[in-house]
């Protein structure tokens, strides 16, 4: 317990502060020059010019606030986006550390299995989802379909029966597969993890890396709702700058600037010499 402990500590006390910083300084610095140009973008439009005084000098005031709030999203983002990088760089240093402290219990825990079939397949070279096939074929073949012994004994009754055996292994895998994402979503894993599971070696599934593999998945899969929901602020902001926008349109808010056009001084005319003077 004392050696879980200390491993635990170490793993967050060394995470890596260079990506952490990498990423707040790059999403800030982001963040900075699209709030610039989304302000420049609407001041060359003349989306931002009002009638009122007051009004005028609030919407101004975005030359401050559009570039800070950019930049206080981008700030947020790019540290989250450094310590999921930091993350998976201090699982992939802890990894040969957490296969030394749970390589006895993966062996005693295929020794204590009373089924010989599940000891053979946890010991098995092949992927999960070969071990699973392997295993809905030896159940289906203790289970035949009734019926099926009077189709005979002919080439086109094993046929058929080849293919029937086929169509029910197919089915079985899918329920099989369907009731494991099920089971996970009601923990909170994401589907992609146990379809990735059933793709992976059964030693490696057993093997630290696999574990490590599997958790890099979860969560990539929780990730983008993270990213969402710093952004959702920023969504709601900019939702509330373009419902201005058009009210200002709409209503008659926005200063019309007028055309300058030249008026020629009175008394002036334009004298055209005459032909062939």
């Amino acid at each position: 317990m004392q050696d879980t402990q200390y491993w635990l500590n170490e793993f967050w006390t060394g995470l890596s502060v260079l990506d952490l910083l990498g990423g707040s300084v790059l999403g800030t610095l982001l963040g900075l020059v699209l709030g610039i140009l989304a302000w420049r973008w609407l001041h060359r439009r003349g989306w931002l010019q009002r009638r009122k005084r007051w009004h005028h000098w609030l919407l101004a005031s975005y030359v401050v606030l559009l570039p800070l709030a950019t930049a206080f999203f981008g700030l947020q983002l790019g540290f989250t986006a450094g310590a999921h990088r930091a993350l998976f760089k201090q699982l992939d240093h802890f990894q040969p550390h957490l296969q030394t402290l749970v390589e006895g219990w993966s062996e005693g825990f295929t020794d204590s299995l009373d089924d010989p079939r599940m000891r053979e397949a946890l010991r098995s070279q092949g992927t999960v989802g070969d071990v699973a096939d392997t295993i809905a074929s030896a159940y289906l073949s203790e289970h035949p379909l009734p019926g099926l012994d009077r189709l005979g004994d002919g080439p086109l009754a094993r046929g058929t029966g080849w293919v029937i055996g086929k169509v029910r292994e197919g089915l079985l895998r899918g329920m099989v597969e369907d009731t494991l994402v099920d089971k996970a979503g009601t923990i909170g894993l994401e589907p992609k993890v146990v379809r990735e599971a059933l793709t992976m070696h059964v030693d490696e599934l057993l093997h630290t890396r696999g574990v490590l593999r599997l958790v890099k998945a979860q969560i990539n899969g929780m990730m983008p709702g993270v990213y969402f929901g710093l952004l959702l602020p920023l969504l709601i902001i900019a939702l509330l700058v373009a419902l201005e926008i058009w009210a200002a349109q709409r209503f008659g808010w926005t200063r019309q600037v007028a055309s300058s056009t030249v008026v020629p001084a009175a008394g002036r005319q334009l004298r055209v010499p005459a032909e062939g003077s």
